[in-house]
């Protein structure tokens, strides 16, 4: 493994503006880590070489199968989606999904909650034309681009999404550009007849990349930022997920309006942000607030082994690089294979080696009742829909679905009509629906 780039400080401008933007966030400049190798693969682990950590308690890793199978059929939605990062369901039946290139759809599928898919969608039927009003600064690069799409609770009456895309400042040329770009969250307006956003306004300046977003049922916005990673990195050079002073590695909350919360667990500590919820994460690409507790949990790469699942509460700290169930990417311990610490937390969860989990969601419909309560995870390098049956913030069981396809999976959403959706990655992704069995 050759030694890491020394790392590099983009400095960025003292606003972010968006083309259409309605409002600017001033931002210091932050340390960037080294860039990743160009074209080097970021959720793919190395060779599996016997490496397995000893968990905390029994079932942590390598739960056993479900007592019972459920069977299910699988219909295709829709496809002819290109890199598509996250979809979610509108009100009015429809889909919205966000391609990593910087381009918003609307899929008119026509779900109605409770009832059965009105219009199935074949090849690219039903797809629309890349919305417009995205941003002109939007910079997709090296797995950067657009990834959140995420409506508010209140969209049948505000008609408001929440986004996370990655930006270069204004004035810097794209061909110049050897780090990684800008991680901000937005807002903006989908117009009455979903063509266009309008009214687009940065939210927040999160610093990393792989940024998702979920709104809490109490209005805020809960965000995920992520530290570029790559194969030619130590993971003992990750500071910003331990630093109060940066917005890496951390899960954020934020206001509908892109103030702070005054109940963050870090206002007014000296040298800390007050958006920091919680920290000391690698690479979460996954979000979902569990309905029964209302806790966030989101899905985390590690870097080779050590991919996790986390229940993450207020304040505390996930460890990483301090504690972790993966190695380097050279194979190399990280701190010596300390996988606990004092005052760090554990995950629900892990594998090693890698499935590079990626999209969430707790499974609330009706139509599948022995699955209620459970998590679903999108596995991109496990190429399955991972089934994880929960007891509390314990996996008693685990299976993996739509292994038959072999296809990268990159999404999972609990459907308004009781099925389960899920998009599969790449440059020709589909958005599946699974129904039980007849």
């Amino acid at each position: 493994m050759r030694n890491p780039k020394p790392l590099l400080s983009l400095l960025i401008a003292s606003t972010i503006a968006a083309a259409t933007a309605a409002q600017s966030v001033a931002v210091k400049p932050v340390p960037r880590p080294p860039a990743p190798t160009p074209g080097a693969p970021t959720d793919a682990s190395a060779a599996p070489d016997g490496y397995a950590p000893t968990p905390q308690w029994l079932g942590q890793t390598r739960a056993p199968y479900p007592a019972t199978k459920v069977a299910y059929e699988v219909a295709t939605l829709a496809e002819g989606l290109q890199g598509a990062f996250s979809f979610a369901f509108l009100p009015n039946g429809c889909m919205i999904a966000a391609e990593r290139a910087g381009r918003l759809r609307v899929l008119d599928a026509n779900i109605k909650p409770g009832g059965k898919a009105g219009v199935i969608i074949g090849n690219v039927v039903g797809l629309s034309p890349p919305l417009e009003g995205l941003p002109a600064n939007l910079f997709a690069r090296g797995g950067q681009g657009l990834f959140e799409v995420r409506p508010d609770r209140a969209f049948a009456q505000n008609r408001t999404l929440y986004l996370t895309y990655t930006i270069l400042p204004d004035g810097v040329d794209p061909a110049t550009v050897s780090g990684a770009g800008v991680l901000v969250v937005a807002s903006a307006r989908l117009s009455d007849d979903q063509t266009r956003i309008d009214n687009l306004r940065v939210l927040l300046n999160a610093e990393g990349t792989n940024g998702r977003v979920i709104q809490a049922p109490d209005g805020t916005l809960l965000v995920t930022s992520t530290v570029p990673s790559g194969l030619n990195l130590s993971a003992m050079d990750w500071k910003q997920p331990q630093a109060f002073d940066s917005n890496m590695g951390k899960v954020l909350r934020i206001n509908a309006d892109g103030s702070i919360p005054k109940d963050n667990p870090f206002v007014g500590r000296a040298g800390a942000h007050p958006e920091i919820y919680a920290l000391g994460f690698r690479d979460s690409q996954g979000l979902a607030i569990n309905p029964k507790t209302g806790v966030l949990w989101t899905s985390e790469h590690g870097p080779r082994g050590g991919d996790e699942i986390n229940a993450v509460h207020k304040g505390k700290n996930y460890g990483f690089p301090l504690i972790g169930y993966g190695r380097d990417y050279s194979g190399k311990p990280i701190n010596n294979d300390r996988t606990a610490q004092e005052g760090l937390e554990q995950p629900v969860y892990f594998w090693t080696p890698d499935i590079a989990p990626a999209g969430i969601a707790f499974y609330t419909g009706k139509l599948f009742p022995a699955w209620q309560g459970d998590l679903f995870v999108a596995s991109l390098v496990g190429k399955s829909l991972v089934h994880l049956v929960l007891n509390g913030e314990r996996v008693v069981a685990e299976e993996r679905l739509l292994t038959e396809l072999n296809a990268r999976i990159r999404g999972v959403v609990d459907g308004p009509d009781g099925a389960l959706y899920v998009l599969t990655d790449g440059a020709a992704g589909k958005i599946l629906r699974l129904t039980p069995k007849k």
